[in-house]
């Protein structure tokens, strides 16, 4: 999208002319590049001659005020944006943020994807419309588009980790997008994990067979049960052995670590249980864990065996957990 694209749907949501949905992306736009405790303003007059001037100079009209139905409409978003824009996000943000939400909001309601969020804590199955089935992880968002899934079998993995059990279709495989990695199957199950505390990519196969590609590297990788393949940064790749048992333990209630940092292990702690692991005085960047619990009795039998492998202790203070000596 370019910027005069942008300019056409700001108007546009300034004239009435956007349908709700579309309002309602421009308004989710706005919110997520805004802050609340941003205030470069002087006063109210400074805020609005920085508002006028930046809007100006991207050629927008932007009215004050607006009547409608007898009542005034004001806009008190425009002159906070204005402030995102005086401090250096501004075009940037528009071509970040547009291909999903602007873009969308004016070219491509007609297609505007289904999003499922899990909160931390949490864990949820879900029916796609073509009969996958999909185990999601705490803290997990996905998006596909519910309207045409039967012909599109695209989803994007924002963040987080799911298990796939896939309805096979031949004329219409099932793709998976998380970044630059994608995946592409017919039917089968498998796992995918994208973390981004440790900013890794992970597939693991269960049955049948996958496709994973990685647009930086220009690569793929045809994997069967009992493979992974896991992308670092995004880039760095490795391939390595998982027993097929062991792809979905934890939507099984069991609890997988392969040579995870502490850094890992509190991710996995907050996704399954919503509770922040804390370190006190401990030197945590060198802890490291490859352990398999077949089912999870309970949050503390998890901590005593950290706690075990250290020779430390733990407490619980409102929603954290702290190790420590």
């Amino acid at each position: 999208m370019n910027l005069n694209s942008f300019k056409r749907i700001i108007q546009d949501y300034l004239d009435g002319r956007l349908t709700n949905q579309g309002k309602d992306r421009v308004d989710a736009w706005y919110q997520s590049i805004s802050n609340d405790d941003l205030t470069p303003f002087r006063d109210v007059d400074h805020k609005d001659a920085v508002r006028n001037e930046i809007f100006a100079k991207i050629g927008i009209e932007v009215p004050h005020k607006v009547i409608k139905n007898g009542q005034i409409k004001r806009f008190p978003w425009l002159s906070s944006a204005a402030a995102v824009l005086l401090l250096g996000i501004g075009s940037m943000m528009y071509f970040q943020y547009s291909k999903s939400t602007l873009y969308a909001g004016r070219e491509q309601e007609t297609a505007l994807l289904t999003q499922v969020t899990t909160h931390a804590g949490q864990l949820q199955e879900i029916q796609l419309p073509d009969g996958t089935s999909i185990f999601l992880n705490g803290n997990t968002q996905v998006r596909y588009d519910k309207t045409n899934f039967a012909t599109k079998r695209k989803l994007f993995l924002d963040r987080g980790e799911a298990f796939f059990q896939v309805k096979r279709d031949t004329a219409h495989p099932f793709t998976i997008g998380t970044g630059k990695v994608s995946v592409a199957v017919l039917g089968t199950s498998f796992n995918v994990n994208n973390s981004p505390t440790s900013q890794q990519i992970s597939v693991e196969v269960k049955t049948g067979r996958v496709r994973v590609e990685n647009e930086d590297r220009g690569d793929s990788h045809i994997l069967i049960p009992g493979k992974g393949v896991r992308y670092k940064s995004g880039k760095d790749v490795e391939v390595f052995d998982r027993s097929p048992d062991h792809v979905n333990l934890w939507t099984q209630g069991g609890m997988m670590l392969d040579n995870v940092g502490f850094s890992e292990l509190k991710e996995i702690i907050y996704n399954r249980y919503g509770l922040l692991l804390v370190g006190e005085g401990l030197a945590t960047e060198t802890f490291n864990y490859s352990l398999m619990i077949p089912r999870v009795q309970s949050l503390e039998q998890v901590l005593n065996i950290i706690c075990n492998i250290h020779q430390i202790k733990f407490r619980r203070k409102n929603n954290e957990i702290i190790l420590y000596k």
